[in-house]
């Protein structure tokens, strides 16, 4: 029906390909007029290029620059301000020059939305440039290719021979990869080359193209192999991946016009940026503007479901809880498998004794003995469906329908006769949607193993028992209230306190309750979490499948493509229970610091587009998650591989044993073939059998001893007479050659040892044959016991095998089977998809807070609407406070709370008070301390700037770049590191500025951390609030945003504080030259003077190394200290200086120690 449809509206993809079509004709005719034009002259075209690109957006640019320059003056107390914190010029008489006008804070953040608008008008303008230059762009990149043929380079450690020039259907593949769209194109059709088009155009705009791959080789690799290209015009290639994170070499491959890299690494270079930088020239990323993704269904598809994320240890945390759970889950789970096989042995019995009662005509006793089997197996199936008794039972005909058709009947009526089946269970296995819930008989078994309180097992309704503990406190109240009636002895007065006082002492013991319960419903959720996590390690997760184990670490396999995710850990405490379950030592607790999701990642970039093999069964989630759409480009030469019909057996034995006898016939006549499997465990098992039988092999899985030889695996298996075995990592990035006695053979034999869940995975294993026209077979070889078909296809098959009456040993092959298997893997797919949108969903949520955060870290970096930003907290910050006082007329309160928050006294009589209203005290308080604080940044300035001016003309040219300044408000201590030139270009003002962003970025990093970990705790839990009927992502928005918003609150409040109250810590020298201390200060007990006195504080050089970020980057090796000067003998005297009254004495360092914790400070 579908392919009618197609004959009579035309194929999507047959339209938008004839509309590109005439665009190649363009490109081929701008490439004929190349040949004759010097290399000069070539070269030149790119340079004609950039200024017809420069010259389509000068107007825009110019305005940007006008507003740019309006941005940069600012407030300074004795000079005349602009509008952006920054300070107006000073003439030669020492009179301000009034050459800008001042800017109010609405008409700054007018200039800045104006900004913005005129950047996305220029990506507008500038993609309409890149469309006309395409053709003769495209071209030239043809004929740079075409005149580097024969010339030799290094690339991947390998002397290549260049020797390609583009094919048309490589230029139809650039087209679609500039539209910012997917270019599905299958195996050995050169989409490396491809991708040079499209980087080559896009450059021009001068804003940076990544080139983003799946692992580091080819990252690498590419870059060498296509730089020289590149450089022929001049434009600068890299990869970030040849340098270390938060190094100059890795901030000059961003600056490159091309870099290519690792998509985790960008992924993670955005959140370093976001995230431990403390200074914008340690900023690594310049933006987002254009990139292309090799194999994007793997980055974008794949790994979506496992989230970027830096963490770090949880301080004063130990994770016991997996170790001590682990022995009576495993008990559990053994109790469970003993019961599952008497199951499945009832289940049998019943069966045959089903069979005498049919054969004696026993209608109704054949019936309930029916009824019986079916229960058992069903029960079995969800208690341990791998049990082995119970899947050969299964595979017996009519068996595993008679299990669907009882699973429906205790389905009905949303599943209320299901905890009749469970009730015999510990546990019970949802393998589809791969969960896990303990029952009470577990619930029973877990307390009598552990010599513990069943209770201890059970979630309390909490709803419940809260609405008990609210009842039985407005009885007491009542009591109370009906008690004081009754006394004659009390006055009105004291009946009144009394009432007051006992009503509080109620309140606490409501409270305390209160949080008993919850405490309560907190730790049993945390241990009910812990079993169920370690009962999916000990049933869903198997070793050699879904992880390894090596030098006794967890290593997650991709399942995907079989590789080793190197430094990833299953999410939620999963991980720590496989550890607890292999024995191995289970990694400390730890915090998440920054997280991105990959989707949310790449929806970053202005323009995205990808390249892959296989991409058109995955158009739909591409199209709605990151609005791609999917281009199949054509071969350059028709494909000739035979794709056989599956073969479909009854157990994997009989599939193993057909393979083997399958690989010794393409073995005798010497055509290579590669044997693909879906885990390292299967390999592995094909791999003993080829051995028994004497033929000699490869094998390429994950395990370290075979994975160091892929390179040479690979290279070998195209020859004569080759065998090998793979998991899926020869299925992605591979290109087996042949030679032409190979394909004088029949070419590259693929044997398929399973069906993957994805179809895309099955596609890519059967497309490392028949590249660029060449030969090739290929065949799945299935059983029933698959995992797919056991889930998923199995019912379907099962009947046809059936009805056609095959038995053991009997291998069935037909379209119709082929089109069950399909279906089955559709199924799995659109699961797959649902979950990923449903983790989507969360992330957003996180991904929403996220840019909140980290623009308010850009901006305090950059200083980009910065000094707006902290006014605009302080005014929030005093509304909140006349807020919470006004309605009281609590003004000693407002009083108070503004002094010990903002370190200053306002005077306001009650009178003021109420005739101001509430929006007017808060107009009134904000400009008085608004005032105090210019005063302030005046005080703090001024000998700042003199100090700075005598060391200028002491030092001349070899004066220090930048300066650093310890500040405390008597509680933390922070650093400022500020400009020289900046702080002498505005009179001294760059340090308040360098106080407020070091005190944002401090409060801001800290706020988060903590805030992500409460998001993890909520999410860990989220799931369970299913059982109270809520939807758990309704839930979780819910609570996160009310966490943010507390958050952001105390954000403002620390912020306003520490700026208004922080003044710098008081010295005797100077230091111009070296680091500062690389130890970590006592902030809590930190004291210093901080009021508007004008001390004559000390101003030490450089502010910090270049590795600043790196040191804060828990995922970065640390390195050895560097020591700048020896700690004194414990019985050495010292002089130590109290920062507060100036006084100085002499004592021994062991004395002198408890000292500067307490906020004094070590002089000699």
């Amino acid at each position: 029906m579908f392919e009618w449809l197609k004959n009579l509206f035309g194929d999507r993809n047959k339209r938008e390909l004839k509309k590109l079509w005439p665009i190649v004709d363009e490109i081929n005719e701008e490439y004929e007029k190349l040949h004759d034009l010097s290399d000069d002259e070539l070269r030149a075209k790119t340079d004609a290029f950039r200024e017809r690109v420069q010259r389509s957006v000068a107007d825009i640019e110019a305005r940007q620059e006008e507003i740019r320059q309006r941005l940069r003056s600012a407030p300074s107390p004795d000079t005349p301000v602009g509008g952006d914190g920054q300070a107006a010029p000073i003439g030669g008489d020492g009179q301000a020059v009034e050459t800008q006008e001042t800017l109010t804070m609405q008409e700054r953040d007018a200039l800045y939305d104006e900004f913005e608008d005129l950047e996305d008008e220029w990506q507008d303008v500038v993609e309409d440039e890149l469309w006309e230059i395409l053709p003769e762009a495209f071209a030239v990149i043809k004929e740079t290719c075409r005149r580097m043929l024969g010339e030799e380079w290094t690339a991947g450690g390998s002397k290549i021979e260049w020797g390609m020039v583009h094919y048309d259907v490589q230029l139809l593949g650039g087209i679609v990869l500039h539209q910012g769209r997917i270019a599905e194109m299958k195996t050995g059709e050169g989409k490396t080359l491809v991708a040079t088009l499209p980087l080559y155009l896009n450059a021009l705009a001068g804003r940076g193209c990544h080139l983003v791959t799946v692992n580091p080789y080819l990252a690498t690799r590419d870059a060498e192999w296509m730089a020289p290209i590149f450089e022929f015009h001049g434009l600068e290639v890299d990869c970030i991946d040849k340098y270390d994170p938060h190094t100059p070499g890795r901030k000059e491959a961003y600056e490159a016009d091309i870099t290519y890299g690792t998509n985790n690494e960008f992924g993670f270079d955005y959140l370093r940026d976001n995230s431990f930088v403390m200074r914008p020239e340690q900023l690594q990323q310049r933006g987002h503007h254009f990139a292309i993704i090799d194999e994007i269904d793997s980055v974008l598809i794949d790994e979506a479901r496992t989230p970027l994320i830096i963490s770090g240890p949880v301080p004063d945390q130990e994770n016991t809880q997996y170790r001590e759970l682990r022995d009576p889950v495993e008990k559990l789970v053994q109790a469970q498998r003993k019961l599952v096989r008497k199951l499945a042995k009832e289940a049998e019995d019943y069966l045959d004794e089903k069979e005498n009662a049919e054969e004696a005509s026993d209608s109704g006793r054949a019936q309930e003995l029916e009824d019986k089997a079916g229960l058992a197996l069903l029960r079995a199936s969800r208690g341990y469906p791998k049990n082995r008794r119970l899947q050969k039972l299964l595979q017996r005909p009519g068996i595993e329908r008679l299990r669907q058709k009882t699973e429906y009947f205790y389905l009905q009526e949303n599943a209320k006769r299901m905890p009749e089946v469970d009730e015999v269970l510990y546990f019970s296995i949802d393998e589809k949607q791969r969960t896990i819930e303990m029952t009470e008989k577990g619930q029973d078994y877990m307390a009598k193993v552990m010599d513990t309180d069943r209770d201890l097992y059970v979630l309390p309704v909490v709803g419940e028992e809260v609405a008990e503990i609210e009842d039985a406190y407005k009885r007491k109240v009542e009591q109370l209230e009906e008690d004081l009636k009754q006394r004659d002895d009390l006055s009105d007065r004291k009946r009144d306190n009394k009432y007051q006082n006992d009503k509080r002492e109620l309140e606490k013991e409501l409270q305390e309750k209160k949080r008993e319960v919850y405490n309560t419903y907190s730790e049993r959720a945390e241990r009910l979490h812990a079993i169920e996590q370690l009962l999916k390690a000990f049933t869903l997760y198997e070793k050699d499948d879904e992880y390894i184990v090596e030098d006794g670490k967890v290593q997650i396999v991709d399942e995907h493509t079989g590789r080793v995710l190197e430094g990833r850990r299953y999410s939620e405490g999963l991980h720590e229970a496989i550890e607890a379950k292999e024995e191995v030592e289970v990694q400390s607790a730890t915090q998440t610091y920054a997280s991105v999701t990959l989707q949310n990642y790449f929806r970053m970039y202005d323009k995205l587009s990808g390249m892959t093999g296989t991409a058109e069964t995955e158009a739909e989630e591409f199209g709605e998650i990151y609005d791609l759409d999917v281009v199949v480009v054509p071969t350059n030469e028709p494909v000739r591989r035979d794709d056989k019909d599956d073969l479909v057996f009854k157990t994997k034995r009989e599939k193993y044993r057909a393979i083997i006898e399958r690989i010794e016939q393409y073995n005798d006549r010497g055509q290579p073939v590669l044997v693909g499997s879906a885990s390292v465990e299967a390999s592995e098992t094909l791999s003993r059998m080829l051995k028994r039988e004497g033929i000699r092999h490869n094998v390429l899985n994950a395990k370290q001893d075979r994975a160091k030889q892929e390179a040479q695996i690979v290279a070998e298996a195209g020859q004569k007479g080759a065998v090998t075995i793979a998991t899926n990592m020869a299925g992605r990035g591979t290109d087996i050659k042949i030679s032409d006695e190979v394909r004088e053979l029949g070419g590259l034999a693929i044997i398929g040892s399973e069906r993957h869940e994805s179809r895309r995975i099955d596609l890519q294993l059967r497309g490392r044959a028949g590249r660029q026209g060449d030969p090739g077979e290929s065949q799945f070889f299935v059983s029933l016991e698959d995992e797919l078909m056991r889930l998923f296809g199995s019912d379907r098959v099962a009947k046809v095998m059936d009805k056609m009456g095959i038995e053991e040993g009997e291998v069935i092959t037909h379209p119709w089977i082929n089109k069950s298997i399909k279906r089955a893997q559709s199924k799995v797919e659109q699961n797959n998809f649902a979950i990923r949108k449903r983790q989507l969903e969360y992330d957003d949520v996180l991904n929403e807070q996220r840019k909140v955060i980290y623009e308010r870290r850009r901006r305090a970096l950059t200083g980009d609407r910065f000094h707006g930003q902290v006014l605009s907290m302080l005014y929030e910050f005093i509304e909140a406070l006349v807020e919470r006082h006004y309605g009281e007329g609590n003004i000693a309160g407002l009083r108070e709370d503004i002094l010990r928050h903002l370190a200053f006294e306002i005077e306001m009589d009650r009178e003021q008070f109420v005739q101001l209203g509430e929006d007017g005290v808060v107009d009134h308080i904000y400009d008085k301390v608004t005032e105090f604080y210019d005063q302030k940044r005046a005080n703090i300035a001024q000998p700042f700037h003199q100090t700075l001016q005598s060391l200028k003309e002491e030092q001349g040219d070899d004066m220090i770049e930048r300066v650093f300044v310890d500040f405390t408000d008597g509680q933390k201590m922070l650093r400022a590191v500020a400009d020289v030139d900046e702080a002498l270009e505005t009179n001294g003002q760059e340090i308040n500025d360098a106080l407020e962003r070091a005190a944002m970025l401090q409060v801001i990093d800290e706020k988060w951390t903590e805030h992500l970990r409460e998001l993890d705790e909520l999410k860990e839990g989220i799931g369970l609030r299913s059982f109270g009927r809520k939807d758990p992502l309704v839930e979780y928005k819910m609570e996160a945003y009310e966490l943010f918003a507390d958050m952001m609150s105390e954000i403002g409040r620390e912020v306003v504080s520490m700026v208004m109250k922080s003044g710098p810590v008081v010295d005797d020298q100077v230091q111009t030259s070296g680091e500062g201390p690389k130890s970590k200060l006592d902030r809590a007990r930190a004291q210093s003077q901080h009021d508007s006195a004008q001390p004559d504080y000390a101003v030490r050089g450089d502010g910090g190394g270049q590795n600043e970020a790196a040191e804060r980057d828990p995922t970065q090796e640390k390195r050895e200290p560097v020591t700048v000067a020896d700690e004194p003998g414990r019985n050495e005297y010292v002089t130590v200086r109290n920062n507060q009254t100036g006084e100085k004495t002499e004592m021994k360092w062991k004395y002198a120690k408890k000292k500067i914790k307490q906020g004094w400070t070590r002089v000699s």
